[in-house]
């Protein structure tokens, strides 16, 4: 209907021009241009104005117009050839419009067989009339049928792997034998490398690509490195924190190479950069850079593998107006309870201390004030506040957290215009956080424009850049001692106060972590500016010159005053710690500046001939950064509710660092391709570097990689094999990843004693080493690339052996060597080997196109060179006696965790538990040393006399070495004896565990749909081959204080046995939780780290899960746009571990917790 009234409309335009231009001539040459660039030139040669519905005319498809003095006439019908419009002309007016055609209610039946040029029948072909529901496929004999309205005009059919083909229906015509051609956008498709692109085909080096357009629309992301976990082998994303705007992203490729930052380097069009202040939405392609041949262009970053983000441009066509909005009900993902009953937990602390011999530190009176307030807790206590708040029973994280609404939108516009096409996009992201006063409000600029001046010159620049505005809350207080002294006697916040320790025998320090949070208040702002000019220049055919000047502009300032807030006694009406003195509080100020530039020069030659292609590229680059920080500090506040410095009246501190960093690259590639089947690459790079002392500031870091294309030898022809590849590559990288003062001796301010006092000095800080040089990193890698099924099914396998030489490490220092932190020096050298396999199907069954791609990779890590070998055994010494020796401490660097030859890093290094066969003695009576408990805990009565017997017969137990209700008792674990030496669980017993908190395992699926509009994609994600240390107070340890809290889950199950009353109710025997002891750091079964707490962190997560729904065109374009698509989203919707902390990806006990989502939003295109 809204046709006919726009066509009604132009016809009454038309009625109303005087008509009179029918002869008017026109000249007009004009050579493979667009519908809208042949309008303009038009009106000017012609001297009218053309009158049209957008929608109607395909203003970018290109015509070729040739007429020498001839009617306008003639022109618009080249112009408009096989557009189906008409127009009229009046004046000097053209109308054009789209016929009416009245809809016919007849049908015809059409029918045909589809092939390949190889006359292969092909099964399951979609046949269909664009623009409707109208359609079938194929059926096993490569033959169709289909009932098809009788003015339908074209017929669209489509398979995987094929081109679509769109097929013009002839009045009269019935039968159609269709000839699809492979698609060969495979062959062509181009992915981004360092400092160019390559076709895909034609890789030689390790390179996985990720298109996050899609992820970027649909997901309630807070970074783009959270669409990244799980969507390639090899890339190992892992999230340590919640917390907004430090959600702690990790990235390892290809494992853990050195003992410094193991971060690949993050490039965004070219500029060093955090993948978590990027806007998802403005980015094209991520291209992440994993052996020496792709890397080794990338020098002295490259040891550590490269992410390379590049950003949307403008595109060629009409302007495209892009506005998204994504709406997220957020919360937390896992949360680990606290008991919340007092009175529980009153009776539960009872327990602890009458376990270890000590007298009960809760009468039974307030254990039944607290129960009786609970019957009526809204009745009014003695203090006139409620029950519930004068007694309280608080369930803290409940408190802490909650669940809220996040919100995104984003506007984008992208087009071209003549010479010039640009990109410009504006986002807004308001996160609240799970935490009051943890948000931030961020907003995101970018301009990509470029414009080009003539056929062989190019210009443009990428400004972006963005502010957040966050306010200031210790959340820090989450990881320390404020959330283990959080008891359930403690109300929140009520009228206006904190809540304070309510029962008399409460420890009175106990906290209230609302209130610790709440110490300070102010704000966090960050702002950074980004901008890129460059210039190509195509010159001699072959060659092209580009130039690009980058500039980054980082400023961070930071205010926090502290806070007046008192605590407060509900129950007795009186302050417990009144709020404080504005004389007492202080105002601070830190203000960060960062800047960087960078300025490449890139030359490039390519050139295909006969069966040959070479390319070549030489380039140079440096850069620099400089960094200064500003902090100060004022005390006595005039009104605590003022917090600017000026109000403040006493100077504290003032203080402010500087530091730069400068480097210079010389680095160049060469490209050899034979008949698309021999491939050869060579990179070489050249850098130099402040960070190390002028006679090592260079390194030259090579590759050489090769490629056989096996597919297309003669002898593959006629196989099912669409392609076959080897790969193979070697190359040498740098790292430098470490302070840009190193290798010199840093001084710092200090105290000396000098005539009875104290006073200020300077102090040498750290030792120099003008003799350290790079890290190298030597990768050997090996690949295979394999499609089949006309490219419906993929796979792609990898082996690699990477070697990182001459680590650059900060040994231990000896006491006696002084204050001063040891000199770095090149002393390790760690080996990764490991593969990766990634497997692709894709297909359509009837309507229905699906994809599944799943990706695995294996990594073996181990310290090949460090400090010397373990040696440990026992001896004789001159004296002929046996003792026991070990150089651990020589050899090695960590505590539980440690640095060591021949392990991997960071392996834990703990106490085992006993593991004995519950026989307990030998048939002579004598103790079996082997007859203990089976698990290692002290569990039966039967384990007690073996226990005794033990100690009896010389045998001593470590840590507490007495068995007593204070020392080794029922519900206690006890070590084994792994020396032999008869003292079981000293140091001399702790060994290697095989396994650290870095997963060896890490694999994802992904899996997407599509059917009439909707569709549907999931991301799995998951690691596994880690153990993470889980014993913490307050959380899961049986182990108590006074004061701090009880975890829920060992509370309800932990061991209890009380030799003088077997039946006590509490009776749990068989609980791997030890008992509950009123003496935390010095338990028996917590007082030194054992692996008794080591648990499996293997996990697989759904990350998200994606349904949308695109409307169909018809009803887009009544409200003139292209495009709408509404969609539902969920993301970390659920996680499979055996892990029972927090999050296994944290890989901590406790910490700001991360995020499960809830999303729902639209996309919109006009």
């Amino acid at each position: 209907m809204s046709k006919i009234i726009k066509c009604m409309f132009f016809v009454l335009l038309a009625a109303v021009l005087p008509l009179s231009v029918h002869a008017q001539q026109v000249t007009l040459h004009l050579q493979d241009v667009t519908v809208r660039k042949a309008f303009r030139e038009l009106e000017v040669k012609g001297n009218v104005s053309l009158v049209y519905e957008k929608n109607d005319v395909d203003l970018t498809r290109k015509v070729t117009v040739k007429v020498d003095n001839q009617p306008i006439s003639k022109a618009l019908d080249q112009i408009l050839k096989g557009q189906e419009l008409i127009y009229k002309i009046k004046d000097n007016h053209i109308i054009i419009t789209r016929p009416v055609v009245q809809k016919s209610d007849k049908k015809r039946r059409i029918n045909g067989i589809v092939s390949d040029v190889n006359d292969e029948l092909l099964i399951g072909v979609s046949v269909s009339i664009p623009g409707t529901n109208i359609g079938t496929v194929s059926n096993m004999e490569g033959k169709f049928e289909l009932e098809i309205p009788e003015d339908a005009k074209k017929l669209q059919v489509s398979y995987i792997g094929f081109d679509t083909q769109e097929i013009s229906l002839s009045p009269g015509k019935t039968t159609f034998n269709i000839v699809m051609g492979e698609n060969v956008k495979m062959l062509s498709e181009v992915v981004v490398v360092g400092y160019g692109t390559q076709k895909k085909v034609n890789l030689t080096g390790s390179v996985a690509t990720v298109n996050l357009e899609k992820e970027s629309l649909s997901r309630p992301l807070v970074s783009a490195s959270q669409a990244l976990s799980g969507m390639t082998a090899g890339l190992q994303v892992m999230q340590s924190s919640g917390t907004p705007y430090n959600e702690g992203f990790s990235f390892n490729i290809r494992g853990v190479g050195t003992l410094n930052s193991s971060s690949p380097l993050v490039l965004v069009d070219g500029m060093e950069q955090s993948l978590n202040n990027v806007d998802p939405n403005d980015i094209a392609s991520i291209s992440i850079l994993k052996d020496a041949a792709s890397c080794a262009i990338y020098g002295n970053r490259g040891a550590n593998g490269v992410i390379l983000v590049t950003t949307k441009t403008g595109q060629t066509g009409k302007v495209s107006v892009s506005y998204n909005a994504t709406f997220s009900l957020n919360q937390p993902t896992k949360l680990i309870k606290t008991v919340s009953n007092y009175a529980k937990y009153m009776e539960l602390m009872n327990e602890a201390a009458t376990n270890i011999g000590e007298s009960a530190p809760f009468s039974d009176i307030t254990i039944n004030q607290w129960r009786e307030a609970e019957k009526d807790p809204n009745g009014i206590s003695a203090s006139g506040y409620p029950n519930y708040v004068a007694y309280p029973n608080t369930d803290w994280y409940d408190e802490i957290y909650s669940n809220d609404w996040m919100m995104k939108h984003s506007l984008s516009v992208t087009g071209q215009e003549g010479r010039t096409g640009y990109n410009l996009s504006i986002s807004y992201t308001d996160n609240p956080g799970l935490i009051k006063d943890t948000g931030y409000q961020r907003y995101f600029l970018r301009a990509n424009v470029y414009s080009d001046i003539t056929k062989w010159l190019r210009i443009g620049t990428r400004v972006w850049g963005y502010h957040t505005d966050q306010k200031k809350s210790d959340t820090g207080s989450l990881t320390n001692i404020n959330t283990q002294k959080m008891i359930p006697g403690v109300y929140p916040y009520y009228d206006g106060k904190y809540g304070a320790p309510e029962a008399n025998e409460e420890d009175p320090q106990s906290h209230n972590p609302l209130w610790d949070m709440a110490q300070s208040e102010g704000h966090i702002k960050n702002t950074q500016f980004f901008t890129t000019f460059y210039a190509n220049v195509k010159f001699l055919k072959h060659f092209s010159y580009d130039v690009n000047l980058n500039y980054k502009d980082y400023r961070y300032e930071s205010m926090s005053v502290n806070t007046d807030y008192g605590k407060y006694s509900f129950s007795t009406d009186q302050w417990i710690a009144a709020p404080k003195d504005p004389a007492d509080l202080y105002t601070r100020m830190a203000y960060v500046r960062e800047n960087h530039w960078k300025l490449t020069h890139l030359l490039n030659y390519n050139q295909t001939f006969y069966k040959h292609d070479i390319g070549m590229l030489l380039g140079f680059e440096e850069e620099r950064f400089v960094k200064r920080t500003t902090d100060t500090a004022k005390l006595g506040l005039i009104d605590s509710s003022v917090g600017d410095p000026s109000s403040a009246t006493t100077p504290s501190s003032i203080g402010g660092t500087g530091e730069e960093f400068t480097s210079r690259s010389y680095f160049g590639r060469i490209n050899y391709a034979f008949d698309s089947r021999y491939l050869f690459e060579v990179n070489m790079r050249y850098d130099g570097s402040s960070r190390f002392a002028p006679d090592n500031r260079w390194g030259l870091f090579p590759s050489f990689s090769a490629g056989w294309r096996i597919s297309e030898e003669r002898l593959m022809k006629g196989l099912p094999i669409d392609n076959l590849k080897l790969r193979a590559s070697w190359g040498k990288l740098g790292n430098n990843a470490i302070g840009n003062y190193e290798w010199q001796a840093v001084y710092n301010s200090a105290k000396y004693a000098f005539g009875g006092s104290l006073n200020n000095g300077l102090a040498i800080t750290s030792i120099s080493n003008n003799l350290l040089e790079w890290e190298s990193t030597a990768i050997t890698n090996i690949g295979i690339d394999f499609a089949t099924l006309r490219n419906r099914l993929t796979f792609e396998a990898e082996f690699y052996n990477k070697v990182t030489d001459g680590i650059l490490y900060r040994p231990d220092m000896y006491m006696s060597l002084g204050t001063a932190s040891g000199p770095r020096q090149n002393i390790a050298e760690v080996t990764n080997r490991g593969i990766e396999m990634t497997l692709n199907w894709q297909d359509r069954i009837g309507k229905v196109e699906y994809r599944v791609s799943g990706n695995f990779a294996y990594n073996q890590n181990k310290v090949s060179k460090y400090k010397g070998e373990l040696q440990r055994g026992w001896v004789t010494d001159e004296n002929g006696n046996r003792i026991y020796q070990t150089n651990i401490g020589d050899v090695s660097t960590g505590g539980s965790t440690r640095v060591i030859e021949g392990k991997m890093i960071n392996e834990y290094y703990m106490l085992q538990p006993y593991k004995g066969n519950g026989n307990g003695f030998n048939a002579d009576g004598t103790v079996n040393i082997n007859g203990g408990p089976r698990d290692g805990m002290i569990r039966t009565v039967d384990d007690m006399k073996w226990l005794n017997a033990m100690v009896g017969a010389g045998y001593k137990f470590y840590p507490r070495q007495n068995v007593s209700k204070s020392g080794i008792w029922y519900g206690d674990y006890i070590y084994a004896d792994l020396n032999g030496d008869g003292v079981y669980g000293n140091d001399a017993d702790n060994e290697f565990q095989g396994c650290s908190n870095v997963p060896k395992y890490n694999f994802g699926l992904q899996a997407s749909a599509n059917w009439k509009g909707f569709d549907f994609s999931m991301n799995w994600s998951g690691a596994a081959g880690f153990k993470i240390y889980y014993y913490r107070l307050a959380l899961n340890s049986s182990a108590t204080i006074k004061g701090y809290a009880i975890g829920e889950a060992i509370a309800n199950d932990h061991y209890f046995f009380d030799p003088k009353n077997p039946n006590d109710p509490r009776t749990n025997l068989s609980s791997k939780n030890p008992r509950l002891t009123n003496n935390s750091g010095n338990d028996q079964s917590g007082m030194t780290q054992s692996s008794v707490h080591l648990q499996k962190g293997d996990y697989i997560k759904l990350k998200n899960l994606t349904i949308g729904y695109t409307l169909p065109a018809v009803l887009s374009k009544k409200v003139y746009a292209q495009n709408i698509r509404f969609f539902a989203s969920g993301e970390n919707l659920f996680t499979i571990t055996g892990y029972e902390g927090m999050d296994p990806e944290m890989r901590t006990a406790v910490g700001y917790s991360t995020m499960r989502q809830y999303a729902f939003g639209v996309n919109i295109t006009f």
